[in-house]
């Protein structure tokens, strides 16, 4: 049965005068025409009356399907209508889906990219946790490569969609429209010089980049005691590259594979293409993207190398307790 029409201000006045003069509430509700139920819960409490809100349609879940519906997305690649089928439920995939967006605990995100971790992996991870639990941070020097695109970096694709206004594409030209490859060192001294590689560097031309752009830097800090880092790409194995090393007297860290989120200057790189594409940003050739990154390359503050500096520690605690996996870095 629907609820009748609340009571107005000059009915309540009316029940109240009534009340003082001593009827009873039966009579009341005669004399105003109302119900006994709406007149007993006025009197009742006349102050909150008619300031509850009503509950609504009830659920068509139980508490025991919202349960299952939260256990079953809870860390899960699935859609809400794998799930109602799942659990055989007979509610439409929209009503799956708020029951859902209303935990505290569970939130909609990208995933984010990972490399690929074997048994192997983790084992030789952990080992290098152990192995550098009392090394010095600040006498590594860190280095990578790095690629952009002139269109803009694989999957910057998201933006705040205003209802009001077009919609923005995210368009690509044939062939990627350009890019080019860097490679760069960051130290607790500073930046090492940039340079600009081609996209499948040899042993050959990294050797020149690090007579470049490394060896002066290393000469310069010859009294440092630095540390040198590279990852496992084969140019950095090759043979020859080793021995130009060893040659210079210049230490290499043994780095375990598959291990990019440990790797610092992975955050620089992130900060640099937030900077290189800022507004959505797309370049038109090749040489103006080349500016752009020399531009945000200057822009690295030294307290943001010194934070990253400093987060190392925490990374090995994390990399030790995961047992090797990956890190939130």
């Amino acid at each position: 049965m629907g609820r009748g029409k609340p009571l107005t201000d000059f009915e309540k006045g009316q029940i109240a005068a009534k009340n003082d003069q001593g009827l009873s509430n039966r009579q009341i509700a005669r004399d105003l025409g109302r119900s006994l139920d709406a007149i007993n819960r006025f009197i009742k409490d006349p102050l909150n009356h008619g300031t509850k809100k009503s509950p609504g349609r009830p659920s068509l879940l139980t508490v025991r399907d919202k349960r299952q519906i939260l256990r079953k997305a809870s860390n899960a690649v699935i859609t809400c209508s794998k799930i109602k089928c799942d659990l055989n439920l007979s509610v439409s995939n929209e009503t799956v889906r708020r029951v859902i967006s209303k935990s505290k605990f569970i939130k909609y995100r990208k995933m984010k990219k990972a490399p690929m971790l074997t048994s192997v992996h983790r084992q030789k991870r952990l080992e290098f946790a152990r192995k550098n639990i009392r090394t010095d941070w600040r006498q590594i020097v860190f280095s990578d490569e790095k690629k952009f695109n002139c269109d803009g970096p694989d999957g910057y694709n998201s933006y705040w969609h205003d209802l009001r206004k077009e919609k923005l594409r995210f368009s690509r030209r044939n062939f990627k429209g350009g890019g080019c490859m860097v490679w760069a060192a960051i130290s607790s001294a500073g930046r090492v010089k940039l340079c600009f590689v081609s996209k499948r560097m040899d042993g050959s031309e990294y050797r020149y980049v690090l007579r470049r752009s490394l060896l002066p830097f290393w000469r310069r800090n010859r009294h440092k005691n630095y540390q040198f880092m590279q990852d496992g790409a084969p140019c950095h194995r090759a043979r020859k590259t080793i021995k130009w090393l060893e040659d210079r007297r210049i230490p290499v860290l043994t780095w375990p594979a598959c291990s990019p989120d440990f790797n610092i200057i992975e955050n620089v790189w992130g900060y640099m293409a937030r900077k290189v594409y800022e507004g959505n940003k797309s370049y038109d050739n090749v040489g103006q993207l080349k500016k752009a990154i020399v531009k945000a390359w200057h822009a690295v503050d030294q307290n943001l190398l010194d934070n990253l500096f400093l987060s190392l520690d925490n990374r090995l605690y994390e990399l030790t307790l995961n047992s090797g996996g990956h890190i939130n870095y």
